[in-house]
C-alpha cells in the first residue's frame, strides 16, 4: 500500500480558500461529535475520518490534511469551473464567461487551468488559479480559435492538446505556445468519439455507443489532416456504452465509465478498473475482448451513478472520482476492493457535471509508458499433416510444429494465456496447446486438453473472449464452446440451414460465409442472441457481388475492412481463385437490407493467372501493413499481397511460400 501521509507541518503548494459547509463544526452543546465514517474531514479530525479526539489515528493509506488533492470539474449548466480540495473539504468556483464546457486540464507548474468551451467552441486557459477565491469572475488569459464543433474530452501531452469532438468525430490537435493555441492538425476519426487519454505517446480513445476501446500508437507523430485509423480496437466486456476514461502510469491502471442505456440517465451507470493494464491490453490482438474477470466493476443503486460522463483516479489512495452528469454529482469511491454496489465516500452536488481531472503533486504527469509490445505473427494449419507453421509479419517462416493432429483447419492464438487452439479434422475435436511461444522449431507437442469428439467436419473457428465457435460443414452446424484453461465445455449446437465454412467475429457479431454461394450471413449479438440448440436465423443475409463461391473471411476492427476469398469453380483448384476487399464495411453492411447485394463497385478484387490463387481457402488481413495473407490449398502456398487496399486485378503476390495443403490462417496482430 502506498504511503500518502503528508503532515501539516510540511504543507507545501498553493493556499486554498475554503467555502464553509453546514457540518464543518460537528459539535453538540460544545462537545465534538464523532464523524469518522462519512468520508469528509469535519469534526476535529486531522485527516479524512481519522485523527482528532474522536477518531483513530491517521496511518498508512489514509489521507491527511496537507496533501494537495484537487478535483477540477467542468459542467454544462453554467460553464463555471469547480475546484474541490478533497483533503480540505473545500470548494472554489471560478466564474467563467463560458456557459457550457467539457474537457479539463490543470497545469500545476504554470498554475493554469484549461477547458474546452462548448459555448465558445474553443480552448480556454485561466492563469493564477491558486490565487482565485471562491466566486471570483475570471476571464480567459488566452484562447484558441473557434474551430470546434462539439468538444467533449481533452488529453494533454507536453505542450500538445488534443480535443475529442463528436460533432463530426474529429481530434483537434493544438500546440500550446504559452500565450495561445495553434491548430496543428484535424484528424478525422472513423468512429464516434468521446473520452481520450494519453499513455506515454499513445492516445487511447473510447468508441462511443459501444463498449470498445481504441488506441493510436505514437499519436502525435502520426496526427495529420484526414482520416487516421486506430492501431488497435478491442471490446471491454461488461460495458454497455463507454464515455469517460483515464490512465495512471504509477499504478498502471486504466479506468473507464459505463453510462449503460443512454435512455436511463439516473440509475444504470458504473465504472471499470483495469489493473496491470499494459500487460492485459498489449496481449490482445485487434478485435479481441478483454474479459470481465480481468476487471473490477462498480455499479448499482448505491453508487448514485446513472450517466458517469468522465472519471479521474488518485494512485496514492486508489480512489476513483466520477463526474455524474445524470444525477448532477461529483462522486468519489475509496476502498473499492472487488467492486460492486458501493456507496460513494465523496458526494457533492454539481448540476450537469461533465469533465473531471484529479491533480496532486504526487500524481501529476504520471502518464506512463507507450506500448512496446507490438508483434505480428501468422499461424497456418495444414490438412496434409496437422502441422502448425508460424510466420513473422514479413512472411518469413520462423518455426514449424508437429501437433497431435493429422489434419487441421481452424486456428487461433491466445497471447494472454500463450495458448494455441485448433480444430482437428483427424480427432474431430478442439485442441488446446499451452506455453506455445516456448515451443522450438520442428518440435512435437501434445495437446494439454481437448474437447469432445462431436465434430463432423470442422472448417473454421472464431474466438471472442473465452468462447469458441466452430463451423462444421458436412452437417452445416455451429458448435459453441467455452474454455477456461483446463477444459472445453460445449454450450450450444446450432443448425445454420446452409453450407458452413469461414467465420469471423466483427465485435460480437458473427459473420459466416455461405459455402457454394457468394452469400454472407450476419448474426448480430451471436453469443447472447441464441440460447437454445437447434435452427437459428441470421439477422440478415446478403450477396457479395463478384464472388462465385466463397470460403475464407476476415474482418479488421481497426481498419473496418472485410476480406473474402473466391475459390471460383471447385473443379478448378489451381487458376481461378481470388479475393475481394470491402473498405468501410460496417457502414455498407448497415445500409443493406436482408437479401441485398454488396455491389462489386463497393469492393476491389484481386484475381488472375499472376496471383497463384486457384483455391484460396482462408484469408487474414494485416491492418498495420495493409497486407492480405492467403492460404492457397490448391497450389499448396501461403501468399501475401501488399498494398491490399489499393491492389486490383491480376497482381502477383509479394510473398509466395510453399506449404502443402495450406488450410486455415490466424493473424495475431496486437
Amino acid at each position: 500500500m502506498k504511503k500518502s501521509i503528508i503532515y501539516l507541518a510540511i504543507l507545501s503548494g498553493a493556499l486554498f480558500f475554503a467555502s464553509c459547509s453546514d457540518d464543518d463544526d460537528a459539535m453538540v452543546d460544545g462537545t465534538p461529535v464523532a464523524t469518522c465514517d462519512d468520508g469528509e474531514m469535519n469534526g476535529d479530525e486531522t485527516g479524512i475520518d481519522c485523527g482528532g479526539s474522536m477518531c483513530e489515528p491517521c496511518g498508512e493509506g489514509m489521507t491527511v490534511l496537507g496533501r494537495r488533492t484537487d478535483l477540477f470539474v467542468t459542467n454544462n449548466d453554467n460553464g463555471n469551473i469547480s475546484r474541490y480540495s478533497v483533503t480540505g473539504d473545500s470548494l472554489v468556483t471560478l466564474m467563467t464567461t463560458t456557459t457550457a464546457a467539457e474537457g479539463i486540464y490543470y497545469d500545476a507548474t504554470a498554475d493554469v487551468v484549461f477547458q474546452a468551451s462548448r459555448s465558445a467552441l474553443q480552448l480556454e486557459g485561466f492563469a493564477d488559479v491558486s490565487t482565485i477565491m471562491d466566486g471570483d469572475a475570471v476571464a480567459a488569459s488566452y484562447t484558441g480559435g473557434a474551430d470546434l464543433e462539439s468538444p467533449r474530452e481533452l488529453a494533454v501531452s507536453g505542450s500538445s492538446f488534443v480535443v475529442a469532438d463528436n460533432g463530426a468525430n474529429k481530434f483537434f490537435v493544438y500546440e500550446n505556445t504559452g500565450s495561445g493555441f495553434t491548430l496543428t492538425s484535424t484528424v478525422e476519426v472513423p468512429f464516434p468519439v468521446w473520452g481520450i487519454t494519453f499513455k506515454g505517446d499513445d492516445l487511447y480513445a473510447v468508441v462511443d455507443t459501444t463498449g470498445d476501446l481504441a488506441v493510436y500508437y505514437d499519436f502525435l507523430a502520426n496526427a495529420v489532416n484526414g482520416i487516421l485509423r486506430p492501431s488497435k480496437r478491442v471490446t471491454i466486456e461488461g460495458i454497455v456504452r463507454t464515455h469517460g476514461i483515464t490512465y495512471e502510469g504509477a499504478d498502471d491502471v486504466m479506468v473507464l465509465t459505463d453510462i449503460g442505456d443512454a435512455a436511463d440517465a439516473n440509475t444504470d451507470g458504473g465504472f471499470h478498473i483495469i489493473s496491470d493494464f499494459s500487460a492485459k491490453f498489449d496481449s490482445l490482438s485487434d478485435g479481441e475482448l478483454l474479459p470481465i474477470g480481468m476487471q473490477v466493476r462498480v455499479a448499482g443503486s448505491s453508487t448514485l451513478m446513472g450517466n458517469p460522463i468522465d472519471v479521474a483516479y488518485d494512485s496514492e489512495t486508489n480512489a476513483v472520482y466520477v463526474s455524474e452528469i445524470g444525477n448532477g454529482k461529483v462522486l468519489g469511491f475509496t476502498s473499492i476492493g472487488s467492486g460492486g454496489n458501493l456507496t460513494p465516500s465523496f458526494n457533492k452536488d454539481l448540476a450537469m457535471a461533465s469533465s473531471i481531472q484529479f491533480s496532486s503533486d504526487e500524481t501529476d504527469g504520471n502518464t506512463g509508458d507507450s506500448s512496446a509490445a507490438r508483434a505480428t505473427r501468422l499461424y497456418v494449419t495444414s490438412t496434409a499433416n496437422g502441422n502448425v507453421s508460424v510466420y513473422n509479419g514479413t512472411g518469413v517462416l520462423t518455426k514449424t510444429i508437429a501437433t497431435g493432429s493429422d489434419a487441421t483447419e481452424g486456428i487461433y492464438y491466445n497471447a494472454m494465456n500463450d495458448a494455441l487452439i485448433q480444430a482437428s479434422r483427424s480427432g474431430m475435436a478442439l485442441e488446446y496447446y499451452g506455453s506455445f511461444a516456448a515451443v522450438t522449431d520442428l518440435a512435437n507437442i501434445v495437446a494439454d486438453f481437448a474437447g469432445g469428439a462431436e465434430l463432423a467436419s470442422p472448417r473454421e473457428i472464431a474466438v471472442f473472449g473465452n468462447k469458441v465457435v466452430v463451423s462444421s460443414n458436412t452437417e452445416n452446424k455451429f458448435y459453441v464452446y467455452e474454455y477456461n484453461g483446463s477444459s472445453f465445455s460445449l454450450l450450444n449446437t446450432f443448425d445454420a440451414g446452409f453450407n458452413t465454412w469461414g467465420i469471423t467475429f466483427m465485435g460480437n457479431t458473427l459473420l459466416a460465409v455461405v459455402d457454394s454461394t457468394s452469400d454472407l450471413a450476419v448474426y448480430d449479438n451471436f453469443l447472447t442472441a441464441f440460447s437454445a440448440d437447434g435452427a437459428i436465423t441470421p439477422t440478415k443475409r446478403i450477396t457479395v457481388d463478384g464472388i462465385i463461391r466463397t470460403h475464407g473471411i476476415d474482418y479488421s476492427e481497426a481498419d473496418d475492412v472485410l476480406v473474402m476469398t473466391d475459390i471460383g469453380d471447385a473443379a478448378d483448384a489451381n487458376t481461378d481463385g481470388g479475393f475481394q476487399v470491402t473498405q468501410d464495411f460496417a457502414g455498407k453492411l448497415a445500409a443493406l437490407d436482408n437479401g441485398g447485394t454488396l455491389a462489386l463497385s463497393d469492393q476491389t478484387r484481386v484475381a488472375g493467372s499472376m496471383t497463384e490463387m486457384g483455391n484460396p481457402i482462408d484469408v487474414a488481413y494485416d491492418h498495420k501493413t495493409k497486407t492480405v495473407f492467403i492460404a492457397e490449398i490448391g497450389n499448396g502456398k501461403v501468399l501475401a499481397f501488399s498494398d491490399a487496399l489499393n491492389a486490383n486485378g491480376n497482381v502477383a503476390p509479394a510473398i509466395s511460400n510453399d506449404l502443402m495443403s495450406a488450410a486455415s490462417l490466424y493473424l495475431y496482430n496486437n
